[in-house]
Order: C-alpha cells, then sequence, then structure tokens
C-alpha cells in the first residue's frame, strides 16, 4: 500500500493559523491545550496528520544545542524529555517567536515574563493533544492510522552540536547573553 505525503495534507501557515487561535482564549498552557483540541477537531481526518507533519518537522527543526542552553539556563539543567517539552511550548508561542529563536535563542528571554504564575515554559501536552482529537473524533486507534502516512524528513534531526558547557558559564553567556544574566540561578522556574 502506498502511502500518504503527510506535508501535501496542510500548508505551514494553516497550522500557525491553528496554533494562533488556540492562544486567544488564554494564556496559559492549560487554556490554550483545551483550546487548540477544539481546532483540531474542526480538521478532517487527512488535515490532522497534516498537523501532526508539520508538528514533527518544526520539533525536528528546533532540536539543537544553542536552543537547548536556554532551559538549561532557567533551570540550571535540563533533561532530553524537559527539552522535548520546551521546544513543544516554543512552537505554541506562535511562528514569529518560533522562527526568532531558531535565528537568535536569545530572543525569547523577555517571553518568560508572559508566562502565568505557576506555569512553566513547557507544553508536554502538545504531542498528545491530536492523538486524543483523532481518537475521540474518528473512532480509530491512531498509531494504527499513522502508519498510513509518509513524514518524509520531518522525523529526521541533525546531530546536537553544543557550544557552551556546563561549567563555563561564559561559553552561556557568549550564545545568551540577555537570558543569562536574567534568569540564571533565578528561583522563577
Amino acid at each position: 500500500m502506498e502511502k500518504i505525503i503527510a506535508e501535501e495534507l496542510m500548508t505551514e501557515n494553516l497550522f500557525w493559523t491553528i496554533i494562533s487561535n488556540s492562544r486567544k482564549e488564554g494564556k496559559d498552557i492549560d487554556s490554550q491545550a483545551r483550546s487548540l483540541k477544539l481546532e483540531l477537531k474542526k480538521l478532517s481526518e487527512q488535515e490532522l496528520f497534516g498537523f501532526l507533519y508539520h508538528y514533527y518537522k518544526l520539533s525536528s527543526k528546533s532540536y539543537n544545542g544553542d536552543l537547548w542552553l536556554v532551559p538549561y539556563i532557567l533551570l540550571g539543567g535540563c533533561s532530553d524529555d524537559w527539552f522535548d517539552y520546551f521546544r513543544d511550548w516554543l512552537i505554541s508561542r506562535g511562528k514569529a517567536v518560533y522562527y526568532s529563536a531558531l535565528e537568535n535563542p536569545d530572543s525569547i528571554c523577555d517571553e518568560f515574563d508572559l508566562i502565568s504564575e505557576g506555569d512553566e515554559p513547557t507544553f508536554g501536552g502538545l504531542g498528545y493533544v491530536y492523538r486524543e482529537v483523532f481518537e475521540e473524533k474518528f473512532k480509530k486507534d491512531f498509531y494504527k492510522e499513522e502508519d498510513k502516512y509518509d513524514y518524509g524528513d520531518a522525523l529526521n534531526r541533525d546531530e546536537i552540536e553544543f557550544k557552551w558547557s556546563r561549567e563555563d558559564e561564559e561559553s552561556m553567556r557568549k550564545i545568551c547573553p540577555k537570558t543569562f544574566d536574567k534568569w540564571w540561578n533565578n528561583d522563577r522556574f
């Protein structure tokens, strides 16, 4: 059976419109997750897999050492899982914030001031919302259906390169000076 090309099922602009619409209801992650679920319920089965393609692609694209430094600074450390959740949060902030952060990770420094009290710069649920919507709406097993789609290179990510060292604060400050000066050893998160 020939697989369906997931990239052809939704444009990246529509993906970002859905993310933008999900941010309108509230500023906290829980409100955004609820809104995103409502937005995704409007999609067809194939459109959901098109959304998934762009999620995979953007997540893979943001897998880099300079960006990993940002949550490392915020928390004084950052595991693989936490970095995944941070990249989901970054996607949830919208197209402009996402692409600015890829260009210059230090550009998102002030975004952390916008996070509601009690929230963190994570969105671990982003990777699950579309699965929940799919199974609720279509009453099918998500993973079985996902096998019908070809995601091309969206799942490929480059080998990560770290230009900073946790033992060398100056190497961190060099990449993200504003974030380092404002958030290093800050207990907010």
